[in-house]
């Protein structure tokens, strides 16, 4: 279930694009309903800032789906901190969510190797996703494993449609490792 970036759950979570004024808007319990109700009708069957889309006061909003979403049985609560766009945000209190939510908690959004196993021991975090850091970098486990360094995303031609951007990046090919090796036999 996609509820960001602009999409239509998201667009009826935010107060600046729900002007409805019916049970699925104005109040929080009623800009959630359809999030809920959606995730109700999904897990029934299989278990359990884009654009300019933005909410007056998101940390409420957040907190709320948080702590409605913390009896769902979900497996994870998948987190975008901050806007993807690189845009500065107000500060937002993403232990919070994770607190109010409960269960385990994915962050993501502009992680490297050192800030996510930060964030995992200081218990901010559960588990880090990695998006454009595994799209320029099919290899992306590797080279954290062996301290290697990363290609960096080409923007262009990102989200362009074709292949070019996603196929093309190099693997690793050589490298001396900074820290020993593993070996399992």
């Amino acid at each position: 279930m996609h509820s960001a970036n602009g999409y239509l759950l998201d667009q009826f979570l935010r107060d600046r694009t729900n002007k409805r004024t019916d049970r699925y808007g104005e109040t929080l319990d009623n800009r959630s309903r359809l999030l809920l109700e959606v995730l109700d009708a999904v897990t029934s069957v299989a278990g359990v800032t884009a654009g300019d889309i933005s909410d007056s006061d998101p940390q409420t909003l957040f907190n709320h789906v948080a702590k409605s979403l913390s009896t769902e049985g979900l497996a994870y609560l998948y987190v975008i901190e901050g806007d993807t766009s690189g845009k500065p945000v107000a500060p937002f209190d993403y232990a919070e969510i994770k607190r109010l939510f409960g269960g385990l908690y994915m962050a993501n959004h502009a992680y490297d190797k050192a800030r996510s196993n930060a964030a995992i021991a200081e218990g901010r975090a559960d588990l880090i996703a990695f998006g454009k850091p595994f799209i320029a970098n099919p290899d992306l486990v590797t080279r954290f494993l062996l301290d290697a360094p990363l290609a960096q995303l080409n923007q262009e031609t990102l989200y362009g449609g074709a292949e070019r951007g996603y196929t093309d990046y190099p693997l690793l090919s050589t490298v001396a490792p900074t820290t020993p090796v593993p070996c399992w036999g």
